[in-house]
């Protein structure tokens, strides 16, 4: 091949995945292809962390509507803002707060002592825009385009694990974008071209989201030699793979009813919720748990007309999956703790039939080990900022530290690029 040969065939692989079909999902091996940062931590830069421990990492894209989520029942404010868009009948928690009636199995496990929530979750200033927001969380506000959970994987496992992370979803995770390490993505086989959300409103935008992804590489001396340890690698990876999902499969069926056929994922056919935690079960379940598994594309949150009835079926979705995570886990969950996240929350004043765009959130952390209960100061209703929006009381990296201390991350400011304390939540 000539030079330009191999640069068109390096084109033409698109945006840049090495996928190989299999057992009705795809895998694909991605990793970095953007300017040298040098505060990137080095492979074990960040000592050895905690064995035998697993973060799961639920996205809930498009802004999910925290107010209607846990419930600010007891506030006159709430229901003022909310005439006729408040929730009424919350599950009611400690007098104050209930969750919503479609997270009946959360509330339980909240009531248990598991689930801790932390309130007021966000970033100043905020940026209202659903990409500029991801952005910031995928990236924990660095400077260049790493996700703050490439980082962590840069300085523990680097290159000598391309399953240390994985995420479960129609397109790959920025949040796991590192600089010396692999981003690797499990899709449906019918979901190879990215499924967009409404509000995305074209490609543009998400493909430029995508733009320092590439092709597994080490080998930069030759390009020929990039794609084949690409597709090694890539090889190599959904091999292990096979292993792992018919090794934690072995034993039938999934929580949602569903069979699990040795290597098939968990009969995962469709990006809900649901679905995606039942392959994270038995990613989980397996000799070879991975650290980190980040689920992506499980609903559009973006609820800015119809959300009486659109809201529900989100959160109901959500509580099943949870649910039948940690049932799919049996003794395994001891090691397991569940994190939300989203780009922002909604404004408290409804628009008619839905919520706008807004700012602080509140956040859960799951868990056997999770010390339950209220963190963080809940944000106020009654002293709105110019946009109409709440003042967001917790800087939203102090989830993510929580979530790194979890995996056993001494130094979380190599990561986060700040000090940020973790929430005291681990029992």
């Amino acid at each position: 091949m000539t030079d330009l040969s191999r640069r068109d065939f390096l084109r033409r692989l698109g945006a840049g995945s090495v996928a190989v079909a299999a057992s009705g999902y795809v895998l694909s091996t991605w990793a970095w292809a953007g300017p040298a940062d040098a505060a990137a931590p080095q492979p074990g830069a960040l000592g050895p962390t905690s064995p035998g421990r697993t973060l799961v990492v639920i996205e809930l894209a498009g802004g999910n509507d925290g107010l209607n989520t846990v419930v600010p029942h007891a506030d006159p404010a709430y229901h003022s803002l909310r005439p006729t868009l408040g929730v009424t009948n919350s599950i009611d928690l400690d007098g104050e707060i209930g969750l919503h009636p479609s997270l009946p199995q959360l509330a339980a496990r909240y009531k248990a002592g598991q689930v801790a929530i932390v309130e007021g979750v966000g970033y100043s200033p905020p940026n209202l825009s659903h990409f500029e927001s991801l952005a910031t969380w995928w990236s924990a506000q660095r400077p260049t385009n790493l996700g703050w959970l490439g980082t962590y994987l840069d300085g523990t496992v680097g290159y000598d694990d391309p399953l240390a992370a994985i995420a479960v979803g129609p397109q790959p995770a920025p949040a796991l974008l590192g600089q010396h390490s692999f981003a690797t993505t499990i899709a449906d086989a019918t979901g190879l071209e990215p499924r967009l959300p409404v509000w995305a409103g074209g490609s543009d935008a998400l493909l430029a989201s995508w733009g320092h992804f590439a092709p597994a590489r080490v080998d930069t001396s030759s390009l020929v030699g990039q794609v084949e340890r690409a597709v090694g690698l890539t090889v190599k990876a959904r091999a292990r793979l096979d292993q792992v999902l018919g090794s934690s499969s072995s034993t039938g069926t999934t929580s949602n009813g569903r069979t699990a056929a040795a290597g098939s994922a968990a009969g995962y056919g469709q990006s809900t919720v649901v679905e995606s935690l039942a392959v994270a079960a038995q990613l989980i379940r397996s000799p070879l748990a991975p650290r980190v598994v980040y689920i992506t594309g499980v609903g559009d949150f973006d609820v800015h007309e119809g959300e009486a009835q659109r809201q529900p079926t989100l959160l109901s979705d959500l509580d099943q999956g949870i649910a039948g995570l940690f049932n799919d886990l049996g003794g395994a969950a001891d090691g397991v703790m569940v994190m939300t996240t989203s780009e922002f929350g909604r404004r408290p004043t409804e628009n008619g039939s839905g919520t706008d765009h807004g700012t602080a959130n509140p956040h859960f952390l799951i868990g056997p080990a999770v010390k339950g209960g209220r963190y963080g100061e809940p944000p106020s209703l009654t002293k709105l900022d110019d946009t109409g929006n709440v003042t967001p009381t917790v800087d939203f990296r102090t989830l993510y530290a929580t979530g790194l201390s979890w995996l056993g991350v001494q130094d979380t400011q190599a990561v986060l690029g700040g000090q940020f304390d973790p929430v005291p939540v681990v029992n």
